[in-house]
């Protein structure tokens, strides 16, 4: 976004717009261009902005009402030939009009409620209504014409939003200050987001409606307003629906941004998440971590309550500055106030506790990045390989482990972590593998842990599904439900018939649905039928009355299989609820990611979909089923302190996905029988890509290969030099620590490996 000019230049039969533009993304590459452009007919235009109006005022007149309403005001019509020569004025002219068909609507809600809070009840008004008629009419209160502007001002600066005109709503700004338009807590949160999104360099403009959107040519947005005060153009530049905005307008959103937030301070404007949340955003394109924190802190107090976007700005700055001290100091306010960072202020902590060195901090994220993500980002997996990469990984961790009371912790903690610090000492290796069907590591040959909910959890999480969707549900159809499970139950399988049968199309196939019924049964120990859930919506219908389709529903019904969810119902609760009160599969390609999942929390839910969804296919033959892995697909710590870490891949049942296995260097090494290494395995790379190798290779200073052939020499050196750091250890304590430190560093970099003391 920039500001721009916009000239209008009428001749018959077209229009033409003349645009300037400077292209701004890289600004010392910035050059002028010129362009002209036809604008659309009028009669089309008309029409594009009598729809957007009415849009936006929620009136269902008609045009022809519009249209006799505004002869009646204004003594004109809206004739072809009028619209011509009066189309500058033409919607001015209909926003006005709407603005009061609004406000006669909102006038008689006032006089309804004002009669009810005097003690009229409905047919009381009813009676008066006909007093009216019979010409007894009561006084009405007069039209507030204050509103008009205010409202008028809204619909402007509603387009401004959606086209990201930041230097628009400026002007309107100005100019609602200029003539005393009092503005409310909608407008100033509008002003400062569209401000601060400037301030940062990028714009987006709202994704909803197409006709407001600025023109584009190449990408090039051809858009200008006449905005700043030396009246010169200044550029802007969009990619991917996002503007970028010169410096100069940068600065000038940066300082009018302020100026408003100020404004609405004074004027007693009560301030939102929003409002505080943009103005963060500003502080945060200065670089001023403290302010952005501080109007957080003032949520709490103003009885508001932040949200996970209101902490970006701080964290960003604190973390990109390396002050790790203030960056935790933010993640603890976050817990403090019932805010779960997810994995973008993770990794930004992850990355700021590498770079400082802090192990105790790195621990604490691979542990939050466990419970909360499971699964990270390749992005997020570079990171955690500079950690182990680095010296101060190789340094941290204990020698002497007390097994009986880490295999204590791993029980109590279900499995997969013990949470007892780093184990072990010395250089790290990294790989990237895979793990088989048998759950085994096929680097090191460690199994990973199958974690799932115990007895407990399992009723706890049923429960609270139960809970939400009680209060959720009419007509207590929920119970009902419930009640049906109790009689024809127990199931070993659930399937989400709405999700098999609107597969890849938007009709639904019963046909689908009967066929993943049919194939899911072979699989269960019983051969039992599966209960089919399917709202009664998609039982019903001209398609569902053809002979197949009816013989397809009758047939389930009679094997007592299909539960039809009622009218007004949400059928993602029934089929959640169901496949864990039995403990049983659930068949869907649901990623149950929307809000109805999110009331759950993280504890359960993740870790039970992970052990009991079943996704599928059709290949060209019959369903094909993605079954849980025998293995939870998590972060996890084993008792030995090696690290197995998955990283996330487009399809969550990804056979072939990528894992870090991470673990010491001077292990003891795996046994042959439980792991193949060959000739062929890769160590790791960080410059390369990602390697699926099933087999890898210890990154190790005894394995590591030489270009000149000289394999021997380094290690020889390295233990030469190991032995003359052992005699000066051993020697008087006068000796220079400072030569030996020397020699320490020497022999490990000659070495590739890390010299550890243990007295």
């Amino acid at each position: 976004m920039a500001s721009f000019t916009f000239t209008t230049m009428q001749q018959q039969p077209t229009h033409y717009y003349f645009l300037t533009i400077t292209l701004c993304k890289y600004p010392s590459s910035a050059s002028s261009t010129r362009f002209l452009y036809p604008s659309p007919p009028k009669h089309f235009i008309h029409r594009t902005r009598h729809a957007s109006v009415r849009h936006h005022f929620n009136a269902k007149l008609s045009t022809k009402h519009y249209e006799k309403k505004a002869r009646k005001e204004t003594g004109s019509g809206f004739s072809s030939s009028s619209r011509s020569s009066n189309g500058g004025t033409e919607r001015n002219k209909l926003e006005s009009l709407f603005s009061s068909v609004l406000e006669e609507k909102a006038e008689k809600k006032r006089y309804v409620k004002d009669k009810k809070k005097m003690g009229f009840d409905s047919s009381s008004l009813k009676s008066s209504k006909t007093m009216e008629n019979n010409s007894v009419v009561e006084k009405k209160p007069k039209k507030d014409k204050a509103n008009s502007p205010v409202v008028h001002l809204r619909v402007q600066l509603d387009m401004c939003s959606k086209r990201g005109d930041v230097m628009g709503a400026i002007q309107l700004y100005d100019k609602a200050i200029k003539e005393g338009i009092t503005m409310g807590q909608y407008h100033y949160a509008v002003l400062l987001y569209l401000c601060s999104s400037a301030a940062m360099g990028i714009v987006q403009p709202a994704k909803s409606g197409s006709g407001n959107r600025p023109v584009l040519n190449n990408g090039k947005l051809v858009d200008f307003d006449n905005s700043l005060a030396n009246g010169s153009t200044k550029p802007y530049y969009l990619e991917d629906d996002e503007i970028w905005v010169s410096e100069d307008v940068k600065k000038h959103a940066l300082v009018k941004g302020f100026e408003i937030y100020e404004t609405m301070c004074s004027n007693n404007v009560p301030m939102n998440e929003a409002t505080l949340t943009s103005v963060a955003r500003m502080a945060m394109s200065m670089g001023d971590g403290d302010m952005a924190f501080d109007m957080v802190k003032q949520m709490k107090p103003l009885g508001i309550n932040p949200r996970l976007r209101s902490y970006g700005p701080a964290l960003s700055v604190f973390c990109s500055t390396g002050d790790i001290n203030k960056a935790f100091e933010v993640e603890k306010h976050m817990l403090e106030h019932g805010v779960q960072p997810e994995e973008p202020e993770l990794e930004a902590l992850l990355r700021v506790s590498v770079g400082a060195g802090k192990g105790d901090k790195v621990y604490y994220l691979l542990h939050k990045l466990r419970t909360s993500v499971r699964k990270v980002s390749p992005s997020t997996a570079d990171i955690i390989v500079r950690w182990f990469e680095s010296k101060a990984a190789s340094r941290v961790g204990k020698r002497r482990i007390d097994q009986k009371l880490i295999k204590e912790a791993i029980e109590n903690g279900g499995g997969g972590w013990h949470g007892q610090g780093w184990l072990g000492k010395g250089k790290w290796s990294i790989s990237y593998t895979v793990v088989g069907d048998d759950a085994l590591c096929k680097c090191c040959g460690d199994k990973l842990a199958l974690i799932d909910l115990d007895s407990i959890e399992t009723e706890k999480f049923a429960e609270s599904v139960a809970s939400i969707a009680i209060k959720r549900e009419k007509n207590f159809s929920f119970q009902k439900f419930q009640k049906w499970l109790d009689y024809y139950g127990p199931f070993e399988a659930v399937v989400d018939a709405a999700n098999i049968g609107l597969f890849s199309q938007k009709r639904f196939m019963p046909s689908k649905v009967n066929a993943v019924v049919n194939a899911i049964r072979q699989k269960l120990p019983s051969r039992r039928w599966p209960l089919i859930v399917l709202h009664n919506k998609r039982i019903t219908g001209r398609k569902m009355d053809e002979p197949v389709n009816k013989a397809l529903i009758e047939k389930w019904k009679n094997a007592d299989a299909l539960y039809s969810t009622p009218t007004g119902s949400n059928d993602d609760w029934y089929w959640l609820y169901a496949a864990i009160k039995f403990k049983c599969l659930i068949v869907t390609n649901d990623e149950m990611r929307d809000h109805t999942f999110q009331l759950l929390g993280n504890e359960f839910f993740l870790k039970w979909k992970e052990r009991h969804q079943v996704h599928f296919s059709f290949s060209n033959t019959s369903p094909v089923f993605y079954m849980p892995p025998p293995f939870s697909v998590v972060i996890q710590e084993s008792e030995k302190g090696h690290w197995h870490i998955p990283i996330a891949s487009e399809l969550d049942y990804d056979s072939e996905r990528t894992w870090l296995c991470i673990r010491r260097a001077n292990s003891h090494a795996v046994k042959e029988d439980s792991v193949a290494i060959t000739e062929d395995s890769q160590s790791l790379n960080r410059n390369k890509e990602h390697t699926k190798s099933t087999t890898q290779t210890e990154v190790n200073s005894n394995f590591l290969p030489l270009n000149n052939g000289n394999y021997d020499k380094p290690r020889k050196l390295a233990e030469e030099m190991y032995k003359n750091i052992t005699s000066i250890s051993f020697a008087s304590v006068s000796s220079d620590q400072h030569k030996v430190l020397s020699e320490i560093e020497t022999a490990e970099m000659l070495g590739n490996c890390v010299i550890d003391f243990q007295i």
